[in-house]
């Protein structure tokens, strides 16, 4: 016993003493040849606790306090999960077995955890690779000397291969077995979707390599993480797969998400959407900034025009000298998309809904009408369907392919996302205009940006020769060219 238990206690004490070390006078390089040291070590004590435990598990007076397996004892005896427990069993087991000799290499700090990990798992998990691992060109001598000079990542694709060419019925064992695990799973919460997914290594590349292709290049306005660009990649592809009518193109209702809303919701929004609300400019600035309004002023959405419904002349800046009539510094205002809600306008309003009826935010189903179909269908006083009107789209496929032909991609300053990526946004008042969708009141922009404006609830200002993105506060977010061939700015 004292052969064990003294070295541990040399080991324990040691090991308090280098917690206490200050290691903020040490330099750069002493601080990486202790990790690289620490790290032999960790391995030593790997080799000791595998031979601790397979002996332990040899002697069998494990089983006298009543365990279910070993795995269990190992779990009560030292607090790890079950899977740990498990793993370090195994390990344990298959070095004492069939592989004394990266054993003895782990112990000596050659190789790491690791590397024995890859080793034990793909090198014993068949007959025939245990068969192979005594070959004294390629079995177990060949794998070590593999692993003192390639780190943990590539040395298990090392061992992959190995595996697979020393039993190829295994691998294809592997395959079928990780194509029946494969899951998705989607649990509808509080507020949102919970997920769970797992993928056999070549689907999990496709589904991957497809959304790092659907992301593209991060923007510089783009502050998401990994994750959060290709959650949004994932809804970008859905979103595709379902507008392109690929999916059950025989359906009598082509698959797609039904948001239901009453007239008076969509003409509530309307309303609230309607440009000219208190908070979109500075003080002394109207809806469109200083109008120079022409004669027989007529309102179209909320800002005076000249008898031919085009907007005055208008500076939508905020600094002094901007509101001259004349232009100012952006020239002549053409048309604004605005996304604020004026929400004072909105209480008492029933929201839409999904189909289950989840009610939908009031921004949120705004920005979903943007790029939708609208269908009507009228009810009588006990719900009899008086009247299916016919499904139509707020713009024509004409003037959506004029639209992308004019803008080439995401008119979002700095964002250069291809027009496959796109959906058109404009402000809902157009629509109620009589359906007045004139291409001049729409924009391209990518379904993250799309987003990103109704969120940020940013108005979006058309000149002759550039979009302006404004703030709610009136202020500049920035501006882009109305074509690609001039570089945006970000101000």
């Amino acid at each position: 016993m004292a052969a064990v238990l003294e070295p541990l206690s040399d080991l324990e004490r040691a090991a308090a003493t280098l917690a206490q070390v200050d290691l903020a006078d040490l330099s750069g390089e002493a601080l990486a040849e202790g990790l690289t040291r620490l790290e032999a070590v960790e391995g030593r004590l790997c080799a000791a606790r595998a031979r601790l435990v397979a002996a332990i598990d040899a002697d069998g007076t494990w089983a006298a306090g009543g365990a279910r397996s070993f795995p269990a004892w190992i779990r009560e005896r030292t607090g790890r999960f079950d899977r740990e427990a498990s793993r370090m069993t195994r390990e344990a087991r298959a070095l004492r077995d069939h592989l004394p000799g990266t054993a003895k290499a782990l112990a000596a700090g050659e190789i790491g955890p690791d590397h024995v990990a890859s080793i034990v798992r793909l090198g014993t998990a068949s007959p025939e690779c245990i068969r192979v691992l005594a070959d004294p060109d390629v079995g177990e001598g060949f794998l070590i000397r593999q692993a003192r000079v390639l780190d943990a990542g590539r040395f298990h694709t090392v061992m992959k291969n190995w595996a697979l060419r020393a039993d190829p019925a295994a691998g294809d064992r592997r395959w079928r077995d990780e194509s029946e695990r494969e899951e998705l799973s989607l649990a509808k919460t509080l507020d949102g979707y919970h997920g769970k997914v797992w993928l056999s290594e070549v689907n999990g590349a496709l589904v991957l390599a497809a959304l790092q292709a659907r992301a593209g290049r991060r923007g510089k306005d783009d502050q998401r993480t990994p994750n959060q660009r290709r959650a949004a990649a994932l809804v970008e592809l859905a979103g595709t797969m379902l507008d392109s009518g690929k999916l059950q193109p025989g359906a009598r209702i082509r698959p797609h998400i039904a948001i239901t809303a009453t007239i008076g919701t969509l003409t509530a929004i309307v309303r609230a959407q309607r440009p000219g609300a208190p908070c979109r400019r500075p003080a002394g600035l109207g809806a469109f900034g200083t109008i120079d309004a022409g004669p027989a002023a007529a309102d179209v959405g909320g800002a005076p025009a000249d008898a031919g419904g085009r907007v005055g002349r208008a500076a939508a800046g905020g600094g002094s000298g901007e509101g001259e009539a004349g232009g100012g510094m952006w020239g002549e205002l053409l048309g604004t998309i605005e996304t604020a809600l004026d929400h004072a306008q909105l209480g008492g309003a029933e929201p839409a809904t999904l189909e289950d009826g989840t009610p939908v935010p009031f921004g949120l189903f705004a920005q979903l009408a943007c790029n939708s179909a609208l269908h009507r269908v009228v009810f009588g006083a006990d719900s009899e369907i008086l009247d299916v009107g016919r499904e139509e789209r707020l713009f024509t496929t004409g003037q959506t392919r004029g639209i992308i032909a004019r803008d080439g991609q995401c008119r979002f300053p700095g964002c250069t996302a291809p027009p496959g990526q796109g959906e058109i946004h404009h402000s809902l008042w157009w629509y109620a205009q009589h359906g007045k969708t004139d291409t001049a009141n729409g924009i391209l922009l990518c379904r993250y940006h799309h987003g990103f404006v109704h969120q940020r609830e940013l108005s979006i200002e058309r000149y002759p020769d550039q979009w302006r993105f404004v703030r709610p506060n009136g202020h500049t977010f920035g501006t882009t060219p109305l074509h690609t061939r001039n570089e945006p700015m970000l101000q």
